[in-house]
């Protein structure tokens, strides 16, 4: 019994083939294949020599690992991760820089109502609590949105991966934790703004 072979690529399932003597039918061209205990490009001219061996006038052509094999077969797929890879960098940080803006100018929206706050006794630490429990709310229903996307988008990439895998749950966690860290990081800044505001000009700022 011969095991199961993908012989038209990783990706393509694996078909039924039948295997005859060469003596029965022989094709123009035929592949030698070699398992080697150690270094395969070492073993190289020794098969050569048993090759030419069997007939000398027989053309030889470029040898070639399985390693090397494989790397053309996943050259398109590590191009598009590749790829993918790029373009969630790119909306990690517009989503950073989106995030930065809304909670600086919601904070900017309610200089007056912070300036009310402090003045009725509200701490730095209440204010500061106050604006990130702004921009947790923006960033949960954000994430929210961004999970149930990544699903649908994970069953529609499947062809670029070799087997079909499910959907991995600690990854997502793994994601949605450096999101959230990145949000808590881009809020921050305007958080300290607005709890560092000085009572007096806040009030004067909607006069």
């Amino acid at each position: 019994m011969i095991g199961n072979t993908r012989n038209d690529g990783l990706r393509d399932a694996t078909l039924p083939s039948v295997y005859v003597p060469y003596t029965l039918f022989a094709p123009p061209s035929r592949l030698l294949a070699v398992r080697t205990a150690g270094e395969p490009t070492a073993m190289l001219n020794a098969v050569r020599r048993c090759a030419l061996e069997l007939d000398k006038n027989q053309p030889l052509s470029r040898s070639i690992t399985l390693q090397e094999l494989l790397g053309f077969e996943i050259v398109q797929p590590r191009f598009n991760m590749a790829l993918f890879s790029c373009f969630a960098a790119l909306g990690l940080g517009l989503a950073a820089a989106g995030i930065y803006s809304v909670i600086s100018y919601h904070v900017t929206q309610r200089v007056h109502e912070i300036g009310v706050r402090v003045a009725l006794g509200a701490k730095r630490g209440d204010i500061l609590g106050w604006v990130l429990a702004k921009a947790g709310r923006v960033v949960a229903i954000g994430l929210a949105i961004g999970l149930v996307a990544a699903i649908v988008l994970v069953r529609l990439a499947r062809f670029q991966a070799f087997a079909a895998t499910p959907f991995n749950v600690s990854t997502a966690g793994a994601v949605i934790v450096v999101l959230a860290g990145i949000a808590l990081i881009a809020s921050l800044l305007p958080a300290q703004r607005a709890a560092n505001m000085d009572p007096l000009n806040a009030l004067r700022h909607e006069a």
